[in-house]
């Protein structure tokens, strides 16, 4: 695949230019569309239809932007409950009065406020704005009534509710009641 790499370079952070951005191994362009070569003999599959050129550029550095990782993590937040120990079975908690986020081991959440961070240096306000949107949406999928937005100065996610999720989820985690053992500072 032509891969734009001085253009991509040119719109990362300078301290990620000079990461690998080999992310596209198995696809290659036909025309303006991604192609995926197929598994295993079977038919290649369309991965992406660009616009024009610089669609493709930026589909290209969105790509790069999930590929590559942040040199130094922002510091690990606190969350207000942190499982202690199991009991019968069950989780017993610590209950934090100060907390960033009141959800327990998001996973998504690093992963997304990074690739964030790192498209918002090269990306244009319009993609970078759509791209929020879509992960915005993401971490309230399990969510009745919008629990997360992005704060677009601190570059991170930010609670804006104590909405619950969803029921019959169980991928977000609260305590049952009685579970928290230990309120810490």
């Amino acid at each position: 695949m032509r891969i734009y790499e001085s253009w991509i370079r040119a719109h990362l952070p300078k301290e990620l230019a000079m990461e690998p951005i080999d992310c596209f191994s198995e696809e290659y362009l036909d025309g303006l569309t991604v192609m995926a070569r197929g598994e295993r003999g079977g038919d290649d599959v369309v991965v992406y239809r660009a616009k024009d050129e610089e669609d493709l550029k930026y589909w290209q550095l969105e790509q790069v932007c999930r590929f590559i990782h942040e040199p130094e993590p922002p510091a690990r937040k606190v969350f207000r409950y942190e499982r202690h120990h199991a009991e019968d079975g069950h989780w017993l908690y610590i209950e934090h009065r100060n907390y960033d986020y009141n959800a327990i081991d998001d996973a998504r959440l690093y992963g997304f406020e990074s690739f964030l961070r790192i498209f918002h240096f090269g990306a244009t306000a319009e993609r970078w704005e759509e791209q929020i949107e879509r992960h915005v949406a993401l971490m309230n999928y399990w969510y009745e009534k919008p629990h997360w937005d992005y704060d677009r100065e601190q570059l991170c996610f930010i609670e804006i509710s104590n909405s619950k999720e969803h029921d019959g989820a169980d991928m977000i985690e609260e305590p049952r009641p009685g579970s928290v053992i230990e309120l810490v500072d």
